[in-house]
């Protein structure tokens, strides 16, 4: 009897054993998305505030010809120092900035090929007609950044994928904007914005 009873408590200590040991990794994974997604949530309104303070009118500025009628290609002086403020920000990955640096060589190729035009006062032929940022024309408030929701995250060890929107009821409704992130050396970098897709940017 004595031999059962001990035997029995055995089993029982290593089914609690086993237990303990399936529950606590799920803790502690959960612990970890909890804590990317803070980090994710924080670069996004850090890269957001920055590109509203350092952003002109347009990403890729545009030279026009003598008579001030058509634009013929890009500004490189411009794109270059864009370029630059975009690496030293430490908020962009190198997929990112190649990305960014082929849609103004497309927009360059283009405007000199004259496969597209744009005259000189009308709106770019290129993007979607609307801030590349947020894909938007209009804030619902001065400094929203703060604001924004993570509408729907899904996070492995090393990317990420989130969909983010306003803190508003109203502008929120029916917008979400698709960011893909990348983590280096342990910190998290977009690597792709929903805006600055090459395709959609240049129309392909």
């Amino acid at each position: 009897m004595k031999t059962s009873t001990y035997i029995l408590s055995v089993l029982l200590a290593c089914f609690a054993i086993s237990i303990y040991a399936q529950v606590t990794p799920h803790k502690s994974a959960n612990t970890n998305t909890s804590l990317d997604q803070k980090a994710i949530k924080d670069l996004l309104v850090k890269a957001y505030k920055w590109q509203e303070s350092n952003t002109s009118q347009v990403d890729f500025e545009p030279i026009s010809d003598k008579k001030e009628e058509h634009f013929i290609g890009l500004d490189h002086k411009i794109h270059q120092k864009r370029m630059a403020s975009l690496q030293n920000t430490g908020y962009f990955s190198t997929e990112f900035l190649q990305n960014y640096d082929a849609i103004a060589k497309g927009i360059d190729t283009q405007l000199k090929s004259k496969k597209e035009e744009w005259m000189v006062g009308d709106m770019s032929p290129f993007g979607e007609d609307a801030n590349p940022w947020c894909r938007c024309q209009d804030y619902p408030s001065d400094n929203p950044w703060d604001k924004i929701v993570l509408k729907k995250v899904d996070i492995a060890p090393t990317n990420a994928t989130v969909w983010w929107t306003w803190g508003d009821k109203t502008f929120s409704k029916g917008f979400a904007y698709k960011v893909r992130l990348i983590k280096e050396n342990g910190k998290w970098k977009i690597s792709y914005l929903q805006g600055f897709d090459k395709d959609v940017f240049l129309k392909k």
